[in-house]
């Protein structure tokens, strides 16, 4: 009782601080109840750092967090529509700057949260008159093509693609059958069969951006369709889903069906054919991919139990299995969409047929040099692009295929410190972009960091190669456009070997 008695005492004169404010919206002013704020501590020196805390913001959009321990902490609130707001950020899209709680101060923070970019405009027709009824599609400006939002347009050809974060868009036309029965092919505004012909669309935070009109190209449109068979009478439809770079479509049948599958209205193309059915060991599926120039009903489809997997972890140049911890990650990508991540556990594994994409986590001091697979070339679609962040598999439905992880343990790392008027800047954003399209894959894109309370930071496990590195509170994202534009140090890492950079603070102009 006594031991219980004196730590209760010690608890409580432990003093703390209390974080509290409001969640407006930014153009109105209005409360945003039940917005999500995130309150979390600055990294520590030595990679310990504190739970962050959570709270949602009550109706009238206050909330507070009380018994908050000293220390740096950034203070951000989350909106579904919105784009974060960080409390003390100099621009829209930048990041919060960190702040000190003590043992008995009060923060009252105003937090504005601006709405997520629109794109609009109209679909015209030859005549410069307004059509109803059209999909339009926005896509971020780079390879592959992702559908970033679609809407359709209006009884007067408008339309408006919302929720789109900031950054250089395209925007393209669905295929469509008109009423006299011809057709318009997907174009890209404002006429144009390919991307690289198409405009260029900036879109900001809290903003819309105009004028984005499409003038559909008129073409002749196609059917695809065919046979369903299947290795299996269990019960249950089978679900087909057509996948193309402008959406998905799907529908039900059944196993060897007089009906099979058809899909209507298609310009030419790319397609992939994905039919999936349950039965009672997993999920039987069959795949095909073609390219569509006329009227089709022989893309049949075998629905069959899923094809064997096995994985691999190697070092590079040996051809006997590694003692190497690595948990693998991968998503099915078809033209469209891509699925949910799945972490692949154990050595031999079933997985749908198709386009997968693979990342792996390794220990510290190693690299992921490929993932491959050990039979046959890569595979890609006619017109696909491979992705830069992930590592590109082609699962055959026939037979069983040999995934191989390459895993090095010559990493590289790159350590530093953020320093402005001669002190260490605690919370600043760091960001990593690697030069070498293969180290950006191996790394799972760019990466970043927050430096500690002291200004320091750190990149474990680098391929060795080329990289360049920036500190600002003001750039919520890097491309090669933003490394340029910042002057981002150029660094360089060696095998097993540590590169050190002091960053200055890139602030915008």
């Amino acid at each position: 009782m006594y031991r219980l008695m004196a730590a209760l005492a010690a608890c409580c004169s432990v003093r703390a601080g209390v974080v509290q404010g409001v969640a407006l919206e930014q153009v109105s002013g209005r409360p945003l109840a039940r917005t999500i704020i995130r309150l979390e501590p600055a990294p520590q020196p030595g990679n310990s750092r504190l739970e962050p805390l959570s709270t949602r913001a009550g109706r009238s959009g206050t909330f507070v967090f009380n018994g908050v321990l000293p220390g740096k902490y950034l203070l951000t609130a989350l909106r579904e529509g919105f784009f974060p707001a960080a409390y003390g950020a100099r621009v829209a899209t930048g990041h919060g700057t960190p702040f000190d709680v003590t043992a008995d101060s009060t923060l009252f923070a105003e937090l504005r949260l601006r709405h997520k970019g629109a794109v609009t405009g109209r679909v015209l027709d030859e005549n410069g008159v307004g059509a109803a009824g059209v999909q339009v599609v926005a896509y971020r400006a780079r390879a592959p093509l992702r559908s970033m939002g679609n809407a359709i347009s209006d009884d007067r050809g408008v339309f408006r693609i919302y929720g789109l974060d900031p950054g250089k868009y395209w925007v393209r036309s669905d295929s469509t059958t008109l009423d006299d029965g011809s057709g318009w092919l997907p174009t890209f505004g404002p006429q144009s069969r390919e991307s690289r012909d198409a405009r260029v669309y900036q879109v900001t935070v809290d903003a819309d951006t105009p004028d984005a009109d499409v003038i559909p190209e008129p073409g002749t449109l196609f059917h695809l369709g065919g046979r369903i068979t299947c290795d299996t009478d269990y019960p249950g439809p089978v679900t087909v889903i057509l996948s193309s770079e402008m959406g998905r479509r799907r529908l039900e049948t059944g196993c060897a069906s007089l009906a099979g599958y058809r899909f209507e209205g298609l310009a030419p193309g790319p397609y992939q054919v994905f039919a999936s059915k349950k039965a009672e060991d997993g999920i039987h599926a069959g795949y095909t991919e073609l390219y569509l120039d006329h009227d089709t009903d022989s893309a049949s489809i075998a629905v069959l139990q899923s094809p064997r997997v096995d994985i691999e972890i190697r070092r590079p140049g040996s051809n006997s299995p590694a003692d190497v911890p690595v948990r693998l990650y991968g998503r099915r990508q078809d033209l469209a969409e891509t699925e949910t991540v799945q972490e692949i556990t154990g050595s031999h594994v079933t997985l749908a047929p198709g386009h997968w994409e693979f990342r792996a986590q390794v220990p510290d001091g190693n690299y992921v040099e490929s993932i491959a697979s050990s039979y046959g070339p890569q595979r890609r679609s006619s017109n696909a692009t491979a992705p830069t962040d992930w590592f590109d598999i082609y699962v055959d439905q026939h037979g069983w295929s040999r995934i191989r992880v390459s895993v090095s343990n010559q990493a590289g790392q790159i350590t530093g410190r953020v320093m402005s008027d001669g002190k260490g800047v605690a919370a600043a954003p760091v960001f990593l972009w690697p030069v070498a399209e293969a180290a950006r894959r191996s790394l799972g894109g760019t990466l970043q960091v927050l430096s500690d309370t002291e200004g320091h930071f750190r990149f474990p496990n680098l391929p060795p190669g080329d990289y360049r590195v920036l500190a600002s509170f003001d750039v919520n994202e890097v491309d090669e456009d933003v490394v340029e534009m910042t002057r981002a140090a150029s660094v360089h890492a060696d095998a097993s070997q540590t590169a050190e950079v002091e960053l200055g603070l890139w602030v915008a102009p």
